[in-house]
């Protein structure tokens, strides 16, 4: 905004201004605010009377620090925040009528910090992190309606930065500890148990295989057995079938002349040796047709 005063003789003193792209203007007439905010342009007002002051209302941004807040879990967290902002450009005269150009410190800031502490209010430490987008939603939707009360609006909030105290810090290193040991010995249990089960599924085959082996060398043991059993009743069978009579009498007359002796001899009582002599045997003679 660029100003002038002008000094006339005839119409006295005059002042201009001009107000520039993003700006508005307010005026005070002895000390009243006008109900008005005056769009870029070139103003002439009665220096005298009237003070003519200027507002941005461009999005700014405010940055607030480290805030204090509490979750549901009462635990305590600090949050760093970003807001950004810019006055209405249709109210900038109550803005700057009712609470002046130090609005950011006396309104935005008390209430980005309210709005933290509404929105933490509604998670626990452990899933704040999680459901951060859900808290940044929160507490803009919350800012927004805090700071419309106070002619400024919000157009959008980060959350920058989370810290927690360090006790809570040492408390989840612990459980993530004591839960990674968990998994550790789980994982360990099962390959152990798998272990046994291989070693114990190995047992099981090789006695299995044993088993098999025993029962096979039986059945062949078995199956030799009983073809040297029929072998030898087919023999004696065969060797039965082709005796005769006359071939036993042969076959004892060999073994006695094989022992030395012709005939067989009895010894009786006092040593009397009496030789008994063989019939000779002589096969039976074909029957004649006629001669019955």
């Amino acid at each position: 905004m660029r100003r002038w005063l002008i000094v006339a003789a005839v119409l006295g003193i005059a002042g201009c201004g001009t107000v520039d792209e993003g700006e508005r203007a307010v005026f005070k007439v002895w000390g009243k605010m006008d109900q008005t905010c005056y769009k870029p342009g070139f103003y002439m007002y009665n220096p005298l009377s009237t003070n003519m002051d200027d507002v941005d209302v461009q999005v700014q941004k405010l940055e607030a620090k480290k805030l204090g807040a509490a979750t549901a879990d009462t635990q305590e967290i600090h949050a760093d925040i970003v807001v950004n902002y810019h006055p209405d450009s249709d109210r900038c005269h109550l803005l700057i009528g009712n609470i002046g150009h130090g609005y950011a410190d006396k309104v935005i800031q008390p209430a980005v910090l309210d709005a933290l502490k509404a929105g933490t209010a509604h998670f626990t430490l452990a899933t704040i992190i999680k459901d951060r987008e859900k808290l940044r939603e929160m507490v803009k939707t919350d800012l927004k309606a805090r700071l419309e009360m106070s002619y400024v609006t919000v157009t959008d909030v980060n959350l920058t930065n989370f810290e927690v105290s360090r006790e809570f810090t040492q408390a989840v290193e612990r459980k993530q500890v004591a839960e990674q040991n968990v998994i550790t010995a789980t994982r360990n249990a099962e390959m152990a148990q798998a272990e046994a089960k291989g070693k114990a599924d190995a047992a099981r085959e090789a006695a299995k295989g044993e088993a098999d082996a025993a029962r096979f060398g039986a059945q062949g043991f078995a199956d030799r057995l009983r073809i040297e059993a029929e072998a030898q009743s087919n023999y004696n069978r065969k060797v039965s079938e082709s005796l005769t009579p006359i071939l036993v009498q042969n076959r004892a007359v060999d073994a006695w002349r094989e022992g030395g002796s012709h005939v067989p001899q009895i010894v009786g009582a006092g040593g009397l040796m009496l030789q008994v002599p063989m019939p000779t045997l002589q096969a039976p003679k074909p029957a004649r047709p006629g001669n019955e």
